[in-house]
């Protein structure tokens, strides 16, 4: 869990301003006292209280965000125990610290305080920049490493059926090597969705901050596995096509 960026102790804001009162020699007819003190500490205290409502519209749209995301990754029955686990976790923690955020900003009287634990709200937390398209890469690696995994299963069986086909006399050459080409695609795209995981888990706002691209190789990853796959299945309907008996000829 990262720091609060500032201690979160509240601190008290002290406004003196000191008019002094004209002499009777030298001042001529006295004059009201003038309210500008009064504007001023009102404008300031409607600064905080801006910089306050706006701090805390921050966290509000986050929370439920985060809520949503945890109850997707809960109910996807895609995602692996582990990868629940941490994402879960990360959720969690995130949340959390955003809660603590919201009550120190809620006690802050002090504006350049408040306007730190703002920015924590941002850099130590990047709910939208990172959290959340973590956890859309993470479930679409694992659905995808499942789409690969039954793929898997309609290769073997139309491993079996072109057996059958070439033991019954079939010329099957052009549907061995689709198939061999629809394994190749749903080898590649396996190995790209499961490297998604390991490379965005890991992840920190502090890494986010530094690199705002540091999504994109498991992005790019992703979008790699979802073509590969979507050849594999193409070849799949390709070969079933191709084993299907030849029509009958007509009689005559």
């Amino acid at each position: 869990m990262n720091p609060l960026r500032t201690r979160l102790g509240a601190a008290a804001i002290g406004v003196g301003l000191v008019i002094a009162a004209p002499t009777a020699a030298s001042a001529g007819p006295r004059r009201p006292v003038s309210t500008a003190p009064a504007a001023d500490a009102t404008d300031a205290r409607r600064s905080i209280e801006d910089v306050r409502a706006r701090c805390i519209a921050a966290v509000d749209v986050r929370l439920p965000a985060l809520a949503a995301a945890r109850t997707g990754v809960s109910d996807n029955r895609h995602v692996t125990d582990e990868h629940q686990a941490a994402l879960t976790a990360d959720i969690d923690e995130t949340a959390t610290r955003l809660r603590v955020l919201a009550d120190v900003i809620k006690a802050d009287t002090d504006l350049a305080t408040m306007k730190e634990h703002c920015r924590s709200i941002f850099d130590d937390n990047r709910v939208f920049a990172l959290v959340l398209p973590r956890v859309r890469l993470v479930v679409g690696a694992d659905t995808a490493t499942d789409a690969g995994a039954t793929l898997g299963d309609v290769a073997a069986r139309l491993a079996d059926a072109i057996a059958k086909a070439e033991a019954a006399g079939r010329d099957v050459g052009q549907a061995k090597l689709d198939l061999d080409t629809m394994k190749a695609h749903i080898a590649a795209g396996m190995a790209a969705a499961g490297s998604v995981p390991g490379a965005v888990l890991g992840l920190t706002p502090a890494d986010w901050n530094a690199n705002h691209e540091v999504l994109t190789p498991a992005r790019q990853s992703l979008r790699s596995a979802r073509a590969d796959l979507k050849v594999a299945r193409d070849l799949a309907l390709k070969i079933r096509n191709e084993l299907k008996p030849p029509a009958a000829s007509p009689q005559t």
